[in-house]
């Protein structure tokens, strides 16, 4: 009985220290602040490649990922090159298993203008 009970306390101790698989999200430029017409790459830095993270994002029009439309996916990085007020929102990285990196808040505000 004292056997089986120190293996499970390994098994237990195994399981807890087992890293799972994370991902941090880079913005490249470094900033949340943008203005129209900017361009910025969003990363998923991972630690583990088979994991299939990728770039989502959630803005007053939808939740949606780069591919749909709103960016170019390049391997982990989604590039915006063309940045619009309507890309306001929350960006993070998930995995194909549903776990999430951290989020950030990106705002993109219109230029202003001065006439003369």
């Amino acid at each position: 009985m004292e056997g089986t009970s120190v293996h499970r306390l390994l098994a237990l101790i195994s399981l807890l220290s087992c890293s799972t698989n994370q991902a941090g999200l880079t913005v490249s430029p470094s900033r949340s602040q943008f203005f129209e017409g900017d361009s910025v790459s969003l990363s998923c830095e991972e630690d583990n490649s088979s994991a299939g993270w990728t770039v989502r994002r959630n803005t007053t029009r939808r939740l949606s990922e780069c591919k749909d439309g709103w960016g170019e996916p390049d391997g982990l990085t989604c590039k915006m090159t063309y940045m619009e007020t309507d890309d306001t929102g929350v960006y993070w990285c998930e995995s194909r298993e549903g776990a999430a990196s951290s989020s950030i808040q990106l705002n993109v505000s219109s230029k202003i203008r001065l006439w003369s």
